[in-house]
């Protein structure tokens, strides 16, 4: 892990402040894990640049386990990237009804008219995963406290 120093001395993350320095946000527990995985998958989603600042913005909001947040953008790399987009673009151009695009006309049009669908479902598929993400870590790491607990209850059986 980085230091405070190294961190407070980077221009970039230097937007978030000593918030970003935060003990809760560098300590793993249910919540702060689950709103991390939430935060990273949403913001891989996202069709920017420079995922990791807005991962980090959402972990910082809402507390969560900054380590992973960053981690869980990594979903979005550059195998990953076009699959991901074509699917947002193709499940917003059929939520808003838009027509296939030719793609015969000029670049900066055709650009314009697949941003709307492909953030239309950039947005839905990033808040689905989101929140698809931030469940199983719920649901998993309460089997797991279970599991550890009928191991003990076992372990203390004569």
């Amino acid at each position: 892990m980085p230091s405070q120093d190294t961190l407070r001395q980077h221009k970039v993350l230097a937007l978030f402040g000593e918030r970003l320095l935060d003990p809760d946000c560098w300590f793993c527990n249910r919540h702060s894990a689950a709103v991390a995985v939430g935060a990273g998958l949403f913001a891989a989603w996202l069709p920017l640049p420079m995922h990791t600042l807005a991962a980090v913005a959402l972990a910082l909001g809402l507390r969560g386990y900054l380590p992973l947040a960053i981690a869980m953008v990594w979903v979005n790399n550059p195998v990953t990237l076009a699959p991901m987009y074509y699917l947002a673009y193709r499940f917003g151009a059929h939520l808003l009804g838009s027509p296939e695009l030719d793609l015969d006309g000029p670049l900066e049009q055709e650009a314009l008219a697949a941003a709307l669908p492909l953030l239309t479902g950039a947005l839905l598929l990033g808040l689905a995963s989101a929140l698809l993400g931030w469940l199983l870590v719920q649901l998993g790491w309460r089997a797991k406290v279970l599991f550890s607990w009928w191991l003990r209850r076992q372990s203390r059986k004569p």
